[in-house]
């Protein structure tokens, strides 16, 4: 039996369940430890060798990377998605080539022994385990789910949302092993010479003792018999000096553990543990492994590795609040009320009880933002979720959907429909009720009322749960269109709303050319300088006066007439670009940010039509930044990143808009080169007053400064928010505090 030093144990989450990959996956592993046991004991200490070690892990993986692409080809998997695995194994290779072209380059002894511990070895391991925990899984995922007759997307999707949120803990895992592994490079100033390379190797006691006490992660050894402590390092006895509060108390500590020990010595060889200390308040990674008596130990024990995962996991919380929660009420958001719904409409269908779905609404509520400001309108916002939270109790079912728009979920209310609808009414009115009430905000006093929708559902209804927020949504429009303080069940004829949508798209169609307007708002630098600007639409209807997008855009999309309105608007912008690139005036000269909507960016032509338009005005693609949200990018990932890229290749600008409203992913945003991030409006507004607006933003602008992008901050309406992002490292700001939306011909 070849000896090894098990740098990176074989552990069951490594299985892909197909047994041709998973025996070749366990080799490659073997090869790996075998590789690290002969470069720290053998005598291996010139370059033709460790060329030679190299070439049979490189030979191993050509072939194990040959099979792997035929079963994915042999399980139906798309070829695009075998194409980019084979793109991420000739990244291996190619790592692998440039090692070998190093080391051919540097002298044997000391500054060999130190490249090979801090570069090849930590990178090989991480390489494997991340490759397999993560790109091989999502494609076995996605043919276990071909398998069960799912369709390509759907199996996609599937696999997405099955590797979610893990890949976070199972990183932790491979970097506890390398984290020790490294240990052992901070000794590798030792090996200057053969001869002291081979006094360590006649001392191996002492040299894994020395490794194991530089270790900043706390490691023990117990027996197999009663679990007394055998061996540990210095940094458990911090541990529990820091937080037991007696240096001494690590040998309790350790038996803490005993019933893993148990299930170590009678079930697996190797266990990982996601632990909570409730003694010490402190969340923990933990690794047990069984080590068999050999020429290191006298008899069989048990080793534990202790990772404090505290911090992280606190950081992991707070992204996923970001993603799942409003951040000025703490309420669920859209997202995290369809996942609700799901669930909800799904258990309907055993328990045959209906469940219904509140929707409302604040009427008017843009005036109270626009005659007194934001932090009011928050003010009061804040208010009705504290009214909502003593009339439910229960605020996991109340979601904040919309800038002023909520919905409540009620949950198995009775099988009986008559009954079920009595009590919803009940709670509507009850809901109406206490929000009729006026809010009393330092001098000011405002009387508020909402419109109401809801929906009545259970699992026979003929509909998927997706509809259902569409559904109580449109009651609610319905709702505001009879007039206010109404409640309106859905039916699934509702007229008005459709006639009323008519009425929209015919004026829509001759306003394109007629009453739409731009308006350009400054984009404010960190020396007191306008550095760019961004476009927004207007609607200037003859009776209606200014119309906000907000309230024509979404029908728009909805019939049809958003790609018209598009290009219509980027025709103009590059236009009026061209004219101020004509100025003498240098301070003209500045990028412009165009919006792109979902349909915009699905349409076919939207490429050709952005190059047509550069050659159409002459001006710079880099003059041009366009702005795309999540939800677009998430919408179909891998064609987002095809347009992305050649978008990038014509010289525009990209930028993430919105950044935290919507259900990116870290990993996601991580692999896309954004030239800039525009933290959201929404979470600008209570940044003065909240620690959790501050700690957040301080996320985003950090994620911004390591992906290399510029941060921009939306919405800064007064000097406190002004001061306290420009702390925080923001450089570009955006709001009412320096310009409002302005005309063309009044942007100076």
């Amino acid at each position: 039996m070849k000896k090894t030093i098990k740098i990176l144990p074989w552990n069951n989450m490594f299985l892909l369940d197909i047994p041709v990959i998973d025996i070749q996956h366990r080799k490659l592993f073997e090869l790996i430890n075998e590789f690290v046991y002969e470069l720290t004991f053998d005598d291996v200490d010139d370059t033709e060798s460790l060329l030679a070690l190299l070439d049979n892990l490189y030979e191993y993986c050509n072939y194990h990377f040959i099979t792997e692409e035929k079963v994915w080809a042999q399980k139906n998997i798309n070829k695009e998605l075998i194409d980019e695995h084979h793109h991420e194994h000739n990244l291996l290779f190619g790592k692998v080539s440039q090692y070998k072209e190093k080391l051919a380059t540097l002298e044997t002894g000391f500054i060999t022994s130190k490249y090979i511990y801090n570069e090849i070895i930590p990178f090989l391991v991480k390489w494997l385990s991340f490759h397999i925990l993560e790109k091989d899984r999502f494609l076995a995922v996605i043919a276990k789910n071909l398998e069960l007759k799912k369709e390509p997307d759907d199996a996609f999707q599937r696999a997405q949302k099955t590797l979610e949120n893990k890949a976070f803990y199972l990183s932790l895992y491979v970097e506890l092993y390398v984290s020790c592994f490294k240990s052992l490079a901070k000794i590798s100033h030792l090996i200057e010479n053969k001869g002291v390379i081979k006094e360590i190797s006649n001392h191996k006691d002492d040299y894994f003792k020395h490794i194991i006490n530089n270790a900043v992660d706390p490691i023990w050894t117990v027996n197999v018999i009663d679990y007394q402590l055998v061996e540990h390092n210095i940094s458990l006895v911090k541990f529990c000096e820091e937080h037991l509060g007696s240096a001494t108390s690590y040998i309790d500590y350790a038996l803490r553990f005993k019933i893993y020990y148990e299930q170590l010595n009678n079930k697996e060889k190797n266990l990982i543990v996601d632990f909570y200390d409730d003694k010490i308040d402190r969340y923990l990674l933990i690794s047990f492994s069984y080590l068999e008596k050999d020429q290191f130990f006298a008899s069989d024990e048990i080793c534990v590795f202790v990772r404090d995962v505290t911090d992280n996991k606190k950081n992991i919380e707070i992204s996923n609040h970001l993603f799942f929660y409003d951040s000025l009420t703490n309420l669920p958001n859209r997202k995290f009320l369809l996942e609700r719904l799901r669930l909800v409409y799904e258990n309907s269908k055993i328990s045959d009880k209906y469940s219904a779905l509140i929707i409302f609404d604040i009427d008017n509520f843009h005036l109270i933002n626009d005659k007194f400001g934001s932090a009011t309108a928050d003010d009061i916002l804040f208010e009705l979720r504290n009214r909502l939270m003593d009339l439910l109790k229960n605020l996991d079912n109340v979601a904040r959907i919309g800038a002023d728009s909520f919905s409540v979920l009620q949950i198995d209310i009775s099988k009986d429909k008559n009954r079920a609808l009595a009590n919803t009414i009940e709670l509507s009115e009850q809901i109406n009720s206490i929000l009729n009430i006026p809010f009393e905000l330092k001098e000011n006093r405002f009387r508020i009322s909402i419109s109401i929708g809801a929906i009545l559902f259970n699992g026979k209804d003929n509909f998927d749960f997706m509809q259902l927020l569409g559904f109580g949504e449109a009651a609610q429009i319905h709702s505001k269109k009879e007039g206010l303080n109404r409640l309106n069940f859905y039916q699934h004829e509702l007229q008005q709303i459709a006639i009323n949508n008519l009425l929209i798209e015919n004026e829509l169609k001759f306003a394109i050319p007629n009453q739409l307007k731009i308006y350009y708002q400054v984009q404010h630098g960190p020396n007191n300088q306008n550095v760019g600007c961004e476009a927004l639409i207007r609607w200037d209807h003859p009776t209606k006066g200014v119309i906000s997008p907000d309230h024509f855009i979404t029908i728009a999309e909805d019939c049809g007439l958003i790609l018209s309105i598009g290009y219509w608007l980027f025709d103009q912008v590059f236009y009026q670009l061209s004219l101020w690139n004509k100025h003498p005036n240098p301070m003209y000269n500045v990028p412009v940010s165009l919006n792109l909507s979902v349909k915009q960016f699905n349409d076919p032509n939207l490429v050709s039509h952005l190059h047509d338009l550069l050659k159409k005005y002459q001006i710079s693609a880099s003059l041009i930044t366009l702005e795309i949200t999540e939800t677009i990018m998430m919408e179909n990932f891998e064609c987002f990143k095809k347009i992305f890229k050649i978008l990038k290749s014509f010289g525009y600008m990209l930028s993430l808009d919105d950044f935290g409203i919507g259900y990116s992913s870290l990993s996601v945003i991580s692999e896309i080169d954004f030239d800039e991030i525009k933290i959201d409006k929404s979470f600008i507004n209570n940044i003065v007053s909240s620690s959790k607006s501050q700690t957040i933003v301080k996320l985003i602008v950090a994620l911004a400064e390591e992906l290399s992008v510029r941060i921009v901050a939306e919405g800064v309406e007064d000097e406190k928010q002004y001061e306290i992002l420009k702390s925080y490292g923001v450089g570009c700001f955006q709001g009412f505090l320096f310009s409002l939306p302005r005309p063309a011909e009044d942007f100076k």
